[in-house]
């Protein structure tokens, strides 16, 4: 590990902690969005700052990027009054466009193996589960933008934790890329819930409120150390 990726990891994992504390004392404060806000903001500068030897990092960065724009119309806008208009579905355009560019940067080596099977049952059957227990609460064309979005975010974990079997990077960094992508799932799932169950999106809930940061700040900080990765790939010939 290099002095970047644990710098990263000793600033976003105690932040992290911060945020889920303030969730539970101040759970509807605007600051605290705001400073949620700014946390993904800093990430997205340092992916930015962090010197790139391999092209998958670069689709990585661009990521980020479409990260910031969905956390502008799904966090930062909830704070705006005077807004008359639901901009949500702009924000889960920005993390569709982001997920895309993680399955590009994953999709290496592409293989179906007793491994990559194995995974995507898991997956589906998870996702399956979360189907059928929001179908009810979404309907017309959210009931599409949805599931689609469901699909690419399954796609991009599953590829994500696929990484593991395929040989292309190193092994260390493939289980970086499937803590992840399984972090990014989790956070999104808990989303999903808060967005569409009526138990869940009529109040604010803290617990709830923790997985999905607990989840969502980590997931893009280890994607920031693996950004930050020297010795990304087995084979380093082709950059």
């Amino acid at each position: 590990m290099n002095n970047m990726q644990r710098s990263l990891l000793a600033i976003y994992l105690p932040i992290t902690v911060l945020i889920l504390i303030l969730d539970r004392i101040y759970p509807t404060e605007d600051m605290v969005q705001y400073l949620k806000y700014t946390i993904m903001i800093t990430l997205f500068l340092s992916s930015i700052s962090i010197e790139k030897m391999f092209r998958e990092q670069k689709i990585m960065v661009l990521s980020f990027f479409f990260l910031v724009v969905g956390d502008f119309f799904l966090v930062f806008s909830t704070t705006l009054d005077n807004l008359n208009m639901d901009v949500s579905p702009f924000g889960v355009a920005g993390f569709l466009f982001a997920y895309l560019c993680l399955i590009v940067a994953y999709n290496k080596n592409f293989k179906i193996g007793n491994e990559e099977i194995i995974s995507g049952i898991l997956i589906v059957i998870i996702f399956m589960y979360v189907f059928i227990s929001l179908q009810p609460y979404v309907k017309g064309f959210m009931f599409i933008g949805s599931l689609i979005f469901g699909i690419v975010l399954c796609y991009m974990t599953w590829t994500g934790i696929c990484t593991l079997f395929r040989n292309y990077f190193n092994l260390k960094i493939s289980r970086v890329i499937a803590i992840s992508s399984i972090l990014m799932f989790i956070c999104d799932i808990g989303v999903a819930f808060s967005v569409f169950h009526p138990v869940y999106s009529k109040i604010s809930v803290p617990w709830l409120q923790n997985i999905i940061w607990a989840a969502y700040i980590p997931g893009w900080t280890l994607l920031a150390v693996i950004i930050s990765e020297k010795n990304l790939r087995i084979n380093v010939k082709d950059k």
